[in-house]
């Protein structure tokens, strides 16, 4: 039962949490993530269940539920907190999230609540969201979230009125255009960026963060060992290929194209930045996969549904291959961290931590329970080796700014699957 990734409190379910001694408990109204509890029943059997609550005046009520059951028994509670500091900019401050009913956005909608500070969520169409992304926020956090209506993001003047008295923006989803046409996927991109941008300065941001993406760094390019390293690594290989290569329908040919725009994306980005000198500071995070909890599985997909059909055996479903990975909650709080953290100024920040594969994540989800077994179905997948990359000092800079968050570093394998698991 040992979690080295999670801040955990263990305590003794028969006693009040008032008389938890300091530094063992949660301070009272601290929001907590999960509790595990931990017992032998009547045969002696060991196991563990998890609860999800609010804050421990709700914990200990829940846990003195479960353990009439049982015969004797502790629990952890695993604290989630976002704890900034003097931040870049004032708690209950606007921080607009361009993209926030997407898988990665509507985590960093919820981390950047849980931080103190109030949200603006743009969307294509706000009707469709409202209900369910309110619903996500408004109990815990009342009149800290709204939905804005932003659907094209290359019009002139698009993101004026969302940008309006904020003091953040974190543009987490551009479009996912899979076409074989660079002209068609590239120009949206790369404008949508300069876009955003050139409406912050005029809105007077103080902080802007872009989330960029793997596939602007490098294709990924199993059993080549190499390093990655931060500023200087663009996919210039996948821009030639877009720029010189037939456009002929197929995926590889989406592929090269996507990360095409990805990598000239983040370039524009670099060099708008470089060259207008803007008021505000601008941050970039590049994620690789992320996995874990979905908030609402109805409603948000991405790599959570693409985990599921990869379990499932479902390869058509399955977009490229994995590389890295991380906790989705890991990868929202970097974004939360580099709008929010005065120490990170123009910075590049990898959100990479777990290396793997497809048919290694199967094989684990496997383990992990039961559930998990039940739900890995049909073959492997037929591709041999692995992604050989050394990450390894950008995994460390990210993680040492999850410990100034208050984290203990990126979320263990196990906690990422158990919370995918739990999700379904």
């Amino acid at each position: 039962m040992a979690d080295q990734n999670r801040v955990i409190y263990t305590v003794d379910p028969s006693t009040s949490p008032a008389s938890w001694p300091p530094g063992q408990a949660p301070e009272f109204g601290m929001m907590i993530y999960r509790v595990e509890v931990i017992y032998i029943n009547l045969q002696g059997d060991s196991d563990f269940r998890t609860l999800r609550t609010g804050t421990n005046e709700h914990i200990h009520h829940a846990v003195i539920q479960v353990t009439k059951h049982i015969a004797r028994g502790l629990y952890r509670i695993v604290s989630m907190n976002m704890r900034i500091s003097e931040p870049a900019i004032p708690f209950g401050s606007t921080v607009v999230v361009i993209g926030a009913n997407g898988y990665m956005g509507v985590e960093t909608c919820e981390k950047l609540l849980q931080a103190g500070f109030s949200v603006r969520g743009t969307v294509r169409d706000v009707e469709k969201n409202r209900q369910w992304m309110h619903k996500l926020f408004d109990a815990k956090w009342p009149g800290m979230f709204e939905l804005v209506h932003v659907a094209d993001f290359e019009a002139e003047g698009a993101f004026d009125a969302a940008f309006k008295g904020a003091e953040g923006v974190i543009y987490v989803s551009t479009p996912i255009i899979l076409n074989a046409d660079p002209a068609r996927v590239v120009d949206p991109v790369v404008k949508g960026t300069i876009n955003s941008l050139e409406a912050a300065a005029r809105a007077g941001v103080k902080r802007y963060v872009l989330s960029s993406s793997s596939k602007a760094v490098e294709s990924t390019n199993y059993n080549h060992p190499h390093h990655i390293t931060s500023s200087s690594m663009f996919n210039y290989d996948a821009i030639r290929k877009a720029c010189s290569e037939p456009n002929v329908d197929g995926l590889d040919r989406f592929v090269d194209v996507y990360s095409a725009s990805r990598a000239l994306a983040e370039l524009a980005f670099w060099s708008w930045v470089g060259t207008n000198q803007p008021p505000f500071v601008a941050n970039c995070v590049v994620p690789d996969g992320q996995f874990g909890r979905a908030l609402d599985t109805e409603n948000t997909s991405s790599t959570f549904r693409m985990l599921k059909a990869a379990a499932e055996g479902e390869w058509d479903k399955v977009f490229g291959q994995v590389a890295y990975y991380t906790d989705v909650q890991d990868a929202a709080r970097l974004l939360v961290a580099a709008v929010a953290l005065p120490s990170i100024v123009n910075e590049r920040i990898f959100s990479y931590c777990h290396n793997s594969t497809w048919n290694e994540l199967r094989y684990k989800i496997r383990l992990t329970s039961l559930k998990g077994e039940r739900l890995v179905k049909g073959k492997d997948q037929a591709v041999e080796g692995r992604d050989l990359s050394n990450a390894g000092a950008l995994i460390k800079r990210a993680e040492d700014i999850l410990r100034k968050i208050g984290q203990q570093g990126f979320a263990s394998e196990e906690d990422i699957l158990r919370d995918f698991l739990d999700s379904l």
